[in-house]
């Protein structure tokens, strides 16, 4: 869980277990972890800039 110690996962370095409720018990998602809460924002830029979500992959930001 980010606290004042760390702040959550490296962007450059994706986990996929970080998606897994399973193996990510930290109680924060995979979204929090990766991107604080910059995440709201950055779904709204996702939105307007690739609508039809051509840039994805499994853990790339969702349209909102």
């Amino acid at each position: 869980m980010p606290n004042d110690a760390y702040e959550g996962c490296v962007i450059n370095l994706p986990d996929p277990d970080a998606a897994d409720p399973a193996i990510n018990r930290s109680g924060a998602s995979w979204q929090t972890l990766y991107y604080g809460s910059n995440y709201p924002r950055l779904q709204q830029v996702k939105a307007s800039w690739d609508p039809t979500n051509f840039f994805q992959h499994p853990m790339s930001i969702t349209a909102a």
